[in-house]
């Protein structure tokens, strides 16, 4: 096998070797979303490029980054196809590449399923830990792959007293649930959604809802929400009269003034990053409702620790891992 060749992980070898772990993943993500907001040639990450696929209900994402201190060039493309769970497969399917920042020359091909669904719920980590006002009551809004890695994240750093769920089809919120309860969680399903976010300290939207999911006068006063669903819009689980009477932060302000135009257009302000906040340059009244807009941020695994991973797993299974190329 030609050393010089890229480097395929699958799905499948990342869960397995544990290479997303929280512990890590976390401060990293913190670290990422603090570059970002330094304003400097260090960190590119212009915003993604999205094509609907009106005629499979789907949606296309492009999104390339460069990190100058990781020494990192990565894209990742994305597809978001909600009728997906219908066929047994994850709703959100990524890839990952990275590629020689001297060169330009391809690395590593990864699968970007795990990638994106940690990487989500770590961002939402660091959103929720700057910006929330108390972590007694996590309410939940859907059921599908990001609410569950949400709640093993957020549950994880947070260790909250009590999980809720909801979801459209009662029955995902149940199973979710039921899954909970056998970890040992204090978890229940709820019918409403005004009931299920009622006093909760910590919210999630994670849907593919083309309307809103979540109404204004449900949310107490110093509640946070972490907005990571992707409807017709990435603005559409909230109520417009709800983001009219929050703070709003993203993740990088320079996606936020192309993918959350309409929330302009509604006259709503984004107030700024959360790397701003975890840079010092800004501060946020945690007594107000806050709101985590999540947009997506990218940050590639290193190469050199992929090939010692696995130089040590001596694996011999070409489907799990594989060199291509001469």
């Amino acid at each position: 096998m030609a050393a010089s060749a890229p480097l395929y992980l699958t799905d499948e070898f990342i869960k397995s070797n544990n290479l997303l772990q929280l512990a890590k993943l976390i401060p990293t993500i913190q670290n990422a979303m603090a570059a970002v907001s330094k304003s400097n040639s260090d960190v590119i990450q212009p915003p993604r490029t999205l094509m609907h696929v009106p005629s499979r209900k789907g949606v296309f994402l492009s999104m390339p980054a460069f990190c100058e201190y990781d020494d990192a060039l990565a894209c990742k493309l994305v597809t978001a196809y909600p009728n997906n769970v219908n066929k047994g497969l994850p709703s959100v399917i990524g890839t990952v590449l990275l590629f020689d920042s001297s060169t330009g020359k391809v690395l590593a091909i990864m699968d970007g399923t795990e990638i994106t669904t940690w990487r989500t719920a770590a961002a939402s980590v660091v959103a929720t830990k700057h910006l929330h006002n108390g972590t007694k009551i996590l309410a939940v809004l859907g059921s599908g792959t990001q609410a569950r890695s949400h709640i093993e994240a957020l549950d994880y750093y947070f260790n909250f007293e009590q999980i809720r769920v909801w979801n459209h089809r009662s029955e995902g919120a149940q199973k979710l649930t039921e899954e909970l309860i056998g970890k040992g969680k204090t978890a229940r399903a709820y019918e409403s959604g005004e009931e299920c976010v009622k006093d909760a300290d910590v919210i999630v939207t994670a849907t593919f809802a083309s309307s809103p999911i979540l109404m204004s006068q449900w949310v107490k006063p110093g509640a946070h929400i972490n907005a990571v669903g992707a409807g017709v819009s990435h603005h559409s689980e909230l109520d417009p009269e709800l983001y009219r009477n929050v703070s709003i932060y993203t993740d990088t302000m320079a996606a936020a003034k192309v993918e959350l135009k309409g929330l302009a257009e509604m006259g709503v302000t984004i107030k700024g990053e959360v790397g701003e906040i975890i840079n010092g340059t800004t501060s946020v009244d945690r007594k107000e409702i806050t709101v985590f807009q999540s947009l997506g941020m990218q940050r590639a695994l290193q190469l050199q620790e992929l090939k010692a991973l696995h130089q040590r797993q001596n694996i011999k299974d070409s489907r799990t891992i594989q060199y291509v190329g001469n």
